[in-house]
């Protein structure tokens, strides 16, 4: 992704015949199928000059041929450059992402991803406080 190739991160993704692919990148619908999963990231490579990932707390679970990988996901991104700058003004973007691998002949290959922006500040451990609204049907 950071390189611009676009064949290098296809051939990352689990062909059609092994699985249904997902992916949900921060802010968007969840995307199904392998076709639509790399249309998206065709259309972000598209209109990103330049971005840089710096993966902290990586955590890695394998079960058989099934790996499970969470993260954070700091990013830093610069859309096209205007008034002749040489880039766009950079903006940086913390996202945590659960990514499912399964092995396959050729390899790991990425099943699912999952990204989601993170709101919270470092002093926010406690999630919010339920309210009567979140308490679902009653039994």
């Amino acid at each position: 992704m950071e390189e611009g190739d676009f064949d290098r991160l296809e051939d990352l993704w689990l062909d059609d015949g092994a699985g249904d692919v997902s992916c949900v990148h921060p802010g968007w619908p969840v995307l199904t199928g392998r076709a639509e999963v790399l249309r998206s990231y065709a259309l972000i490579m598209a209109h990103t000059d330049y971005i840089q990932f710096f993966l902290t707390d990586t955590r890695i679970s394998l079960a058989g041929d099934t790996a499970l990988v969470t993260c954070t996901e700091n990013i830093l991104s610069g859309g096209p450059a205007e008034d002749g700058a040489e880039l766009g003004p950079l903006v940086g973007q913390l996202v945590v992402a659960t990514n499912a691998f399964r092995r396959t002949p050729e390899g790991w290959r990425i099943w699912s991803h999952h990204a989601s922006p993170v709101i919270a500040g470092p002093d926010d451990d406690a999630p919010p406080a339920a309210t009567a609204d979140d308490a679902g049907p009653s039994a």
